[in-house]
Order: structure tokens, then C-alpha cells, then sequence
């Protein structure tokens, strides 16, 4: 059993790190643990778009992932990855901690790493041991509770983009909307804004995320503006129009989400009830 650090250092983005053969059983023993409860009860794959949050016994998928820092090659040959020297490596790059499947199968078992699992030399840092408490003079590490992600192959399974992000790229896969596609959108047809360079320059994170989505999801071009503004009024929501019959992208935020979430088709109404509900997660129904 071995254990890889994925790290931010592009000199060397991966290490392994040299264990005791007690220290491999007892890591094994916790990364099997870890798969097992991360694909209990998982009934289902969802391929990622973006757009859908995983419901419990649900799990995400890319397929044909990308795995360009080598994670698979590492497990398959851990003596070809450069063994962890303290005095050459960091743990503060380590970004994600990862290692083979027990069973013998091609998976790559993957932990997301965070800063506050770092223990470090900075300062008096001390353990308890033999019944005392000793200083520490050399950095460690714990290790997550659950797994972040499965590398099936070409598949990376997970539960949360969110996260997942922090490790891989997966830009190609979802990505918030550039500059110019923020331009492009609030340059539309069948939208209008008071100031583009300064709508451009103000959208955020979540503006270009929903952005993305609806540029994606062709919305604006399979539906009119007066078709919008007539939706939308089944809501309650007012959409505001121009004298040229554009829609106007408010400069106001929160009026401005409240649009792209409409945009994005995050508003839906109860078959049973008729109630109005906004959403952040869907899927089209089968």
C-alpha cells in the first residue's frame, strides 16, 4: 500500500511517502473504510454538467477525465514517483492525498487536503506520548475521514463540484463564463445593459457561473423576449423591458440574479400544489 501527496509545486506533483509496513496495513485499512462508505448505497451515476447537485445515493461522473498529473501511472508504478525529502518538499503544497484501490482494481482513491490537517513545526507544537506530552521537531499530516473522489479509469466520481475543484481541473468540463462570453451575453439580441463594460467588470463568480450555464443551455435563442417576460410573470417576477423590446439586465445584484436564475430555468412550480419554488440543483426529469 502506498500513500501519494498531489501537490501545487510543479516540480514535483506528485511524491510518495516512505510508510512503515504497520503504517501501509493500518492506511489501508482506512482508504478501503473510506470506498466502501463512499459508494454505499450510490444507485445511480450522473453525468456532470454543472447544473446538478447529487441527491443521496447519487454520485457525479466525468467521463473521459483528463488525468494529466499522472495519478494512475503513480499507483501503477510507485517506485518511478519521487520519494517525499522534507528537505526538499513542502506539506504546506499538498493539496490532495491519494492512493491505490486495497481490492487490486485500477481505482485511485482521493482525499482532498486541507490546511488545518497540517501539523506543523511553526511555533510549539507538541503529542502525548509515554505519559507526557513531548515537543515535535518534525512536520505531519492527518488524514480525512471520507474520500473526495474515485478515478475509475477515465471516470472521476464525486459528490461535490465544489471541492472536487480545489483538486482537478475540470474546467473543460464546466467553467465559469470569460470576459468575453460576459460580454457577448450582456451584448444579446434579446437583452440590454445600461453599461456592458461595467456589467462586465462587476459580474462575479455566480453571475459568470449562471451566465455559462445559460449561454450553454441556448435559452435566449429558442425563446423570444416577450415569451421570457410572459414566463416569468407566472412567477411574480418582473422583467423589465426596454423601448426596443429588449430585456434589461438590471444593474441592481440581487435583481440580477433573480433574472439569471430564472434564465436558468431555476424556477419551477409543484405539479401537486402549484407552489413556486426557486432551486440550485436539477436534472431533466427522465
Amino acid at each position: 500500500m502506498n500513500l501519494f501527496a498531489l501537490t501545487n509545486n510543479p516540480q514535483a506533483r506528485i511524491v510518495r511517502f516512505p510508510l512503515t509496513k504497520e503504517l501501509q496495513d493500518e492506511i489501508e485499512a482506512v482508504f478501503k473504510e473510506q470506498r466502501d462508505a463512499f459508494i454505499a448505497g450510490i444507485v445511480e451515476t450522473i453525468e456532470f454538467d454543472g447544473s446538478y447537485r447529487p441527491d443521496e445515493g447519487e454520485l457525479l461522473v466525468i467521463k473521459d477525465f483528463n488525468d494529466v498529473d499522472g495519478l494512475v501511472a503513480a499507483v501503477k508504478n510507485p517506485m518511478g514517483v519521487e520519494q517525499f525529502d522534507p528537505k526538499i518538499h513542502s506539506l504546506e503544497s499538498v493539496k490532495a492525498l491519494f492512493s491505490g484501490c486495497p481490492d487490486g482494481s485500477n481505482q485511485v482513491l482521493v482525499q482532498l487536503f486541507e490546511q488545518r490537517r497540517l501539523i506543523a513545526t511553526k511555533g510549539l507544537a507538541i503529542f502525548f506520548t509515554g505519559n507526557t506530552f513531548q515537543r515535535m521537531n518534525d512536520a505531519g499530516l492527518t488524514l480525512d475521514n471520507k474520500l473526495l473522489a474515485i478515478l475509475d479509469g477515465t471516470e472521476l466520481k464525486f459528490q461535490s463540484f465544489h471541492f472536487v475543484r480545489r483538486v482537478f481541473d475540470v474546467e473543460d468540463h464546466f467553467k465559469e463564463a470569460t470576459a468575453a462570453e460576459v460580454k457577448a451575453f450582456a451584448s444579446h439580441e434579446k437583452l440590454e445593459a445600461e453599461d456592458p463594460i461595467a456589467f462586465e467588470v462587476a459580474a462575479g463568480p455566480l453571475v459568470r457561473r449562471k451566465i455559462g450555464l445559460i449561454l450553454q443551455s441556448g435559452v435566449l435563442d429558442n425563446f423570444t423576449a416577450e415569451q421570457i417576460v410572459a414566463s416569468a410573470q407566472t412567477f411574480k417576477l418582473e422583467i423589465k423591458v426596454t423601448k426596443t423590446g429588449k430585456i434589461a439586465l438590471p444593474s441592481n445584484p440581487t435583481e440580477l440574479r433573480r433574472l439569471l436564475r430564472f434564465l436558468d430555468e431555476d424556477y419551477y412550480e409543484s405539479p401537486l400544489s402549484q407552489t413556486h419554488f426557486v432551486s440550485n440543483s436539477k436534472r431533466v426529469a427522465d
